[in-house]
């Protein structure tokens, strides 16, 4: 099953490059571009029992989509096929049902594949709105890292850059200024009850991005009422603020952030935020099945998030991060290296540290260590 699936979907690809080709003369079609991704790695355990290290890697393949006349529609779309292997293969399943639509594993659990569609959305230009609709990535607050007021899209902290999920949404954006508007989103799911809506008034003053936003989420039954701002002043500074309304049962809660960044001469980049989650559970408290109905992504009471990069030359870069859950005491560091060794391709080194579950304070059932090389290449 695991090698019709992928076979099928390489045959779609093959096919859609070809028709691109042949339609490159014309003023329609479509523009393709994609990279494919190896990755090498070990797990090591060493501060629990059993101790050793165990090998994994991936293959991952992205193509990307969208078509040339852009001038009234846009037609926009990526998906991306893993090979996982080693001590990876275990985890697709999981992993696609967190992000992905489909997974498979072979009999004797050696390799798994999976296919996840990140976007495909169509979007209208009209003369009142710009309308879409499909799998498109939300970005509806102004957080790096932390942005409660984005109930729409998760940040996969299983990736090292924590890129954002796809959400399935109709979404219609009416622009009053060159600075003001309002946008409106909702989900597509089976049931009213299970719909997450909202509507965002922004505009800019005095060049701070400001915006206001009504939200209600039916599958937590809450009304949602926030805020953000973005502006510069010497560096850059931003927040969320949202006061979440629970029906049942009822209550009454605060979250937010903060968030500043900074560069020098475009060599040195840093960003600093604190995330307060004023539902917290206690740290520790919950067990893995319980995470996946969780109410937020973070879930005690205060968090950090620094991060830092180092452009040492035009090729190569250096970034550090690390996520702190301040009540459990648990951090998630990263650091990397990338270096552009020819046009189109990029080598990778990086390691990651794991003290505990970031997401609860919890145990962390996984290894200690993530180290590992990539090399990229686009096209």
């Amino acid at each position: 099953m695991m090698r019709t699936a992928v076979t099928l979907v390489l045959a779609v690809l093959v096919a859609s490059a070809a028709a691109a080709q042949q339609a490159a003369p014309q003023q329609g079609g479509l523009d393709l571009s994609g990279s494919l991704l190896g990755d090498a790695s070990m797990l090591q355990t060493a501060f629990e029992s059993p101790t050793g290290i165990t090998p994994g890697g991936f293959s991952e393949l992205t193509l990307n989509m969208v078509n040339r006349n852009r001038t009234f529609a846009k037609v926009e779309g990526t998906g991306i096929v893993t090979i996982w292997t080693g001590a990876y293969a275990p985890l697709a399943a999981s992993q696609a049902g967190a992000t992905g639509l489909f997974s498979a594993v072979t009999p004797d659990g050696t390799a798994a594949a999976t296919l996840e569609l990140r976007k495909l959305y169509l979007e209208v230009f009209t003369s009142f709105a710009d309308v879409s609709m499909g799998r498109q990535i939300i970005n509806f607050g102004v957080g790096m890292l932390f942005s409660p007021i984005n109930a729409f899209t998760v940040p996969l902290l299983s990736d090292l850059n924590y890129v954002r999920t796809g959400s399935d949404v109709v979404r219609a954006d009416a622009q009053f200024n060159d600075v003001s508007g309002l946008e409106a989103v909702s989900t597509v799911a089976g049931s009213l009850s299970a719909l997450t809506s909202a509507l965002k008034l922004y505009t800019n003053v005095q060049g701070f991005d400001l915006a206001g936003v009504g939200m209600y989420r039916g599958s937590r039954n809450e009304v949602l009422a926030g805020a953000y701002f973005k502006g510069d002043l010497e560096l850059g500074v931003y927040g969320e603020a949202v006061e979440h309304f629970v029906y049942s049962p009822g209550s009454q809660y605060f979250e937010g952030m903060l968030g500043a960044d900074y560069s020098i001469e475009n060599t040195f980049f840093f960003a600093l935020e604190y995330y307060y989650n004023g539902n917290p559970a206690s740290p520790g408290s919950l067990a893995p099945v319980d995470l996946a109905s969780a109410p937020a992504l973070f879930l005690n009471q205060d968090y950090l998030y620094f991060m830092t990069r180092w452009q040492i030359t035009d090729l190569v870069g250096v970034d550090g991060s690390i996520i702190w859950d301040i009540p459990a005491s648990v951090v998630l560091p990263t650091l990397q290296l990338t270096w552009n060794v020819v046009q189109n391709a990029n080598l990778l080194v990086y390691g990651r540290y794991f003290s505990g579950d970031i997401r609860s304070g919890s145990a962390w059932p996984g290894p200690d260590f993530q180290y590992g090389i990539e090399v990229s290449v686009s096209f």
